[in-house]
């Protein structure tokens, strides 16, 4: 079970990668083109928090399909690069959080971009977190019922797309969509 100093923790640095500058300066960010994403789930146990069945496999697949299609979408420059992904932790937030600390529901991990021909290292190894798209809910009971009315299912595939949204903008900058 996840203990509050951790939630907090965790909800924490979810706030601040949406706030962050972008990782890369924008003129090498600009020439970047993204033909390949990895993901890796070694370190991931399970998926935390709400009642789910979702196996890291399918958070590796999830991740890598819908982080590729941003990151293409977001790299129009012409060199090619690979960004590999570790998966560190997946917090889907349940109502019993909601009522008690707040939360929105996150994925964490590191990120390194290199070289898809050379594979010179562009970006160092670097933390990287992503929230479940629809902002910070609120805690207490209008926030339980709030999350209580989101399927885990729903919930979870917001938080592959907010993080895949977030890596985006942390590489390139401000969403160009």
């Amino acid at each position: 079970m996840l203990n509050r100093r951790t939630f907090l923790a965790m909800a924490a640095l979810a706030a601040l990668a949406a706030c962050a500058e972008p990782l890369l300066d924008s003129q090498v960010a600009g020439n970047l083109q993204v033909v390949d994403v990895s993901v890796d789930v070694a370190q991931l146990e399970k998926v935390r928090g709400r009642q789910n069945s979702i196996a890291p496999s399918r958070v590796q697949s999830d991740v890598r399909n819908t982080l590729l299609a941003y990151l293409k979408e977001g790299s129009p420059g012409t060199r090619a690069v690979d960004a590999d992904v570790v998966i560190t932790s997946v917090n889907l937030v349940s109502p019993g959080q909601s009522l008690v600390v707040g939360g929105t529901s996150n994925i964490q991990g590191t990120l390194t971009v290199t070289d898809a021909t050379t594979g010179e290292v562009i970006l160092e190894t670097t933390e990287v977190a992503g929230a479940a798209e629809g902002g910070y809910p609120l805690g207490g009971l209008i926030g339980a019922a709030v999350k209580a009315s989101v399927t885990p299912e729903d919930d979870y595939k917001s938080t592959v797309v907010g993080f895949s949204k977030s890596v985006r903008k942390s590489l390139f900058g401000e969403e160009n969509k």
